[in-house]
């Protein structure tokens, strides 16, 4: 079994171009160190997985045995030379970047890493206030002072799309000393604003234009006319593999391109950031997803998406779901849609989209990526079939005919149009002195916590804005409906504020 040679490693094309998506540099690099008969004296311990443990049991021989540390034949994440830098670069010609940088620490790592990259201590970052918590992160880690902009909220599905170009235009104009401006594209409901025009009034002022894509990896590999943040004009980009791409999980790209953040500080900043350690499994796992996104994502996509158009008409006959539309969004929001992003409106049955997210776990086995007060989301992605989309087309017939009711359940909760009033730059807030107080006490205090719904990982309030009825009012609404928040005081329903 072990000299047993893998279709990828036999010779695809007789003449290689000088970038060829058929290689695979890192991972057969890797396979061909795993089949070689050695006897580590390395790290890690458990010796390319020597003793028959559980591990070894369920995830197999050669998955131990490709958990190795960096050596000279499998380069060095922080300072590539051969197959990792080579890896990297066939990445970056993937997504027509100039630079390209694998993370094993999650998308997370590379929003952080944008961040300190674009803006130092005390200037101004243009940011969606439904941003994800990294941004938050790097916000505080960076010193940096955030001007939220408002994302455009549909009341209708109980979500937000992306920021509008004339609130952009908007907040560049009353911020003339921004320095950079984070865009999230694609939302993670799906909404595509219009990047390239938001790239344009931000290069005019000699802005940088930074992108969280966690949920867009697949854009570049799409069959129709969508844009993906590159080619719109982003100067740096931190794309999810492993979300839409095919990677394992925990593993992204970092993309840059142009000259207005320096390769050499990203790779700096990276590695200050990262894991040392970087573990070959992920790693590999981005060499093989981009190979098969560049050869086979546009087909695989082109045949996806008259399955999953069907799948729409057939959840929308004779019920009262409803589902996210590109036509919808481009009317009331001018934003074009991902259709991946399949977000089925259930309150229309009586049931709040956490009600139906359980319900089709506990009695049909299946598992949604999240659920919101009116909606349900499935992200599709070109492993998809059929069959896996015609399961759940029945089940949520299925739960109509069993459970539905003639009510559409609406809720003040659902949605918010406020953004939280700044008081204290975040990083001043995070360091000042803190006191745990019970939240309903909260209103009108700094906060020093974050309060967080996950999944998407939207923040209901950060540190250094003031806490206010809304904020309270909407924790209630989610501990209830969803169980908990997550928050960074020890005691329940305690919330860490900045001392008077």
């Amino acid at each position: 079994m072990m000299n047993k040679l893998l279709e990828f490693e036999q010779p695809l094309i007789k003449a290689a171009p000088k970038l060829d998506h058929n290689q695979l540099p890192l991972f057969q690099t890797l396979v061909q160190y795993a089949r070689r008969d050695v006897t580590p004296f390395d790290v890690p311990g458990h010796k390319m997985g020597a003793q028959m443990n559980p591990l070894r049991m369920v995830l197999g021989d050669m998955t131990m045995r490709m958990d190795v540390n960096s050596m000279k034949e499998l380069d060095l994440l922080s300072h590539p030379q051969s197959v990792i830098k080579e890896a990297q670069e066939l990445a970056a010609d993937a997504f027509g970047a100039d630079h390209a940088y694998f993370l094993v620490n999650g998308t997370t790592i590379g929003i952080i890493a944008m961040i300190l990259a674009a803006v130092k201590p005390g200037e101004t970052l243009l940011v969606p206030r439904n941003c994800h918590k990294s941004v938050m992160n790097g916000i505080i880690l960076s010193g940096a002072k955030p001007i939220f902009i408002q994302p455009e909220v549909d009341l209708h599905f109980g979500i937000a799309h992306g920021v509008s170009v004339k609130n952009v235009r908007k907040a560049l104009n009353e911020n003339p000393e921004t320095k950079a401006i984070l865009v999230t594209y694609p939302t993670y409901f799906g909404a595509m604003n219009e990047l390239v025009e938001i790239c344009e009034l931000a290069h005019e002022r000699g802005v940088t234009v930074l992108v969280d894509s966690a949920h867009g990896a697949h854009l570049a590999f799409m069959p129709d006319d969508y844009i993906d943040p590159l080619t719109a004009g982003a100067d740096a980009v931190t794309v999810s593999m492993h979300k839409t791409g095919g990677s394992l999980t925990q593993s992204s790209l970092l993309l840059l391109k142009g000259n207005r953040i320096a390769p050499e500080r990203m790779q700096k900043i990276v590695n200050m950031l990262q894991t040392t350690s970087a573990n070959y499994l992920l790693m590999s796992s981005l060499d093989v997803a981009r190979r098969e996104m560049v050869l086979f994502g546009k087909k695989r996509y082109r045949e996806l998406k008259p399955i999953v158009m069907d799948a729409v008409l057939s959840i929308e006959a004779n019920s009262n779901y409803e589902v996210l539309k590109e036509a919808y969004v481009e009317k009331y929001f001018q934003q074009s849609y991902d259709w991946t992003k399949l977000v089925i409106r259930v309150n229309g049955i009586g049931f709040t989209g956490f009600d139906v997210y359980t319900i089709l776990k506990e009695e049909y086995g299946i598992q949604m990526e999240l659920a919101e007060g009116y909606v349900i989301m499935a992200v599709i992605s070109s492993f998809d079939t059929k069959e896996s989309i015609d399961k759940l087309v029945f089940a949520l017939k299925d739960i109509e005919k069993k459970y539905g009711k003639h009510a559409t359940i609406i809720s003040t909760h659902v949605t918010t149009s406020e953004v939280n009033k700044l008081v204290l730059v975040p990083r001043d807030a995070f360091y000042a002195e803190q006191e745990s107080i019970p939240i309903d006490q909260a209103v009108g205090r700094i906060s020093a916590d974050t309060l967080m719904i996950y999944p998407p990982g939207i923040p209901l309030v950060i540190p250094g804005e003031l806490i206010s009825n809304e904020v309270l009012n909407q924790y209630h609404y989610y501990c209830q409906t969803i169980g908990s928040v997550l928050t960074e005081a020890k005691e329940a329903n305690h919330i860490k504020v900045v001392k008077e």
